[in-house]
């Protein structure tokens, strides 16, 4: 004998539990049928296209730097020297 394939998904927030079952009894549908609906209509945001001369770099855009490429090691010294001089 099979058994039933019985999905359950819990909400943990009270103010969404509360819109699904509002929502629920202003459109005669069930609160399943309301959370479906908003899940098929949902589309994620998409990731920011680079324009002009704006690169990625993690998660923002900058504007690309013009001239020479400095490394890691050659900003770090260069900080490091400026944090180190004679304020006097």
């Amino acid at each position: 004998m099979s058994r039933a394939d019985h999905a359950q998904f819990n909400v943990r927030s009270a103010y969404a539990r509360a819109r699904a079952h509002e929502l629920a009894k202003l459109t005669g549908m069930t609160a399943t049928q309301i959370v479906e609906e908003a899940l098929r209509g949902y589309v994620p945001p998409g990731a920011a296209a680079p324009a002009g001369r704006m690169v990625r770099r993690g998660p923002i855009l900058v504007r690309r730097a013009g001239g020479k490429t400095i490394s890691q090691a050659e900003a770090d010294a260069a900080l490091n020297a400026t944090r180190e001089r004679d304020l006097e």
